[in-house]
C-alpha cells in the first residue's frame, strides 16, 4: 500500500535526510526499495523504542550508554581505517545498542527508578498476615 504512495515515500526520504546520510550501500532494502535511513540509524531508532521497555538505575544506564558510544566509535574507526568493510548486521546491532542505551539513560533521568513495594512479610506487619 505504501509503495503506491510516492509523495509519502518522498516525504519520508526527505525528512530522514536531515539526520542520516542515506547511502544505499549502507541501507537495508525492503519491498523493492531502500529503507529511509542507514542500518545504524535504523538500529538506533528501533533500539530507542526498545529502551523504553527497560528500567535501570541511572548510573547503570549511563555506563551502558558510554560502552555503546565506544563500540560505535571503534566500529566507525575500524571501517574508516579499512580493518573491515561495510558489515550491515554489525552496524545495525551497534546502532540498536546505542539507541537502547540512550533511551534507558533518558528514561532513568526523568523517571525515578524507586518503585514502592508493599510489605507482605508477616514480620514487617507486626506479626499480622
Amino acid at each position: 500500500m505504501w509503495a503506491r504512495q510516492p509523495a509519502f515515500a518522498f516525504a519520508l526520504q526527505r525528512g530522514f535526510s536531515l539526520v542520516c546520510h542515506q547511502h544505499a550501500d549502507r541501507s537495508f532494502f525492503l519491498f523493492g526499495g531502500s529503507v529511509a535511513v542507514c542500518a545504524r540509524c535504523l538500529g538506533i531508532y528501533i533500539g530507542a523504542a526498545a529502551g523504553l521497555l527497560v528500567r535501570l538505575p541511572r548510573q547503570v544506564a549511563k555506563q551502558l550508554f558510554f560502552y555503546a558510544v565506544a563500540l560505535n566509535a571503534i566500529d566507525w574507526l575500524a571501517e574508516f581505517l579499512g580493518v573491515h568493510g561495510n558489515w550491515m548486521a554489525l552496524r545495525f546491532g551497534f546502532g540498536f545498542a546505542l539507541g537502547m542505551a540512550a533511551m534507558m539513560l533518558v528514561a532513568a533521568s526523568i523517571i525515578p527508578t524507586e518503585i514502592p513495594v508493599a510489605n507482605t512479610s508477616p514480620i514487617g506487619n507486626g506479626g499480622k498476615a
